[in-house]
């Protein structure tokens, strides 16, 4: 495979104690090195591929653009996870990992881009863990069949990115396509609880 079709900037860490491979999804104004401590968190024997947002806005990277009211630009997020489902692809021929036993794990406007991918592209994930995260698409409509697949959601309850009644509606949405939903709330604002890792890495254990 050229390696040109690669040329997205993203950190490969491979492993081969477990079967699984965890696609970090990083948030505004971060890159692929941010998330790669909790990565190693949630599953120490997991490989770990986490590629860069290619989208700038106000001076941060992101994987897709926001409105003042920080509500997606759906055009940018469909492009993008358009985008992301490619190199998936391409990164699993390349290296050689499971394309069935990959979770993606975003914070932020990575864990946006990790319900999103879901979404469009169930066939793509066994599941995701998403922090401070909200419902990704409110003007298209999508239906997946979303039997088998489970959505980790760790939120805050002061977290103005992500407030109560659109977690409530992502959570009802998630669950009538047929996914596995648990969700963690701690008593902050838009960060990654330490209890809520501790927990998630629990429960990937027996995923």
């Amino acid at each position: 495979m050229p390696e040109e079709k690669l040329s997205r900037p993203h950190v490969w860490l491979p492993s081969s104690q477990s079967a699984n491979t965890l696609l970090l999804l990083h948030g505004s104004g971060a890159d692929e090195f941010d998330l790669l401590s909790l990565g190693k968190a949630l599953d120490p024997s997991a490989s770990i591929l986490s590629p860069r947002g290619l989208a700038t806005q106000d001076g941060m990277v992101r994987f897709f653009e926001y409105f003042e009211d920080f509500s997606a630009k759906e055009e940018t997020l469909i492009e993008a996870v358009q985008s992301l489902a490619e190199f998936l692809k391409l990164a699993s021929g390349h290296y050689g990992f499971d394309p069935k036993r990959v979770t993606a794990v975003g914070f932020s406007n990575g864990a946006h881009m990790a319900g999103a991918l879901l979404t469009v592209h169930p066939e793509l994930l066994r599941g995701i863990v998403a922090f401070g995260t909200t419902r990704a698409f409110v003007e298209n409509e999508f239906k997946p069949d979303l039997q088998g697949k489970f959505v980790f959601i760790a939120n805050g309850e002061k977290d103005p990115y992500s407030p109560r009644q659109k977690s409530e509606e992502m959570i009802k949405e998630f669950q009538s396509w047929g996914a596995k939903v648990e969700v963690l709330m701690h008593p902050g604002g838009h960060q990654i609880s330490p209890e809520h890792v501790e927990i998630l890495a629990r429960e990937l254990a027996l995923s």
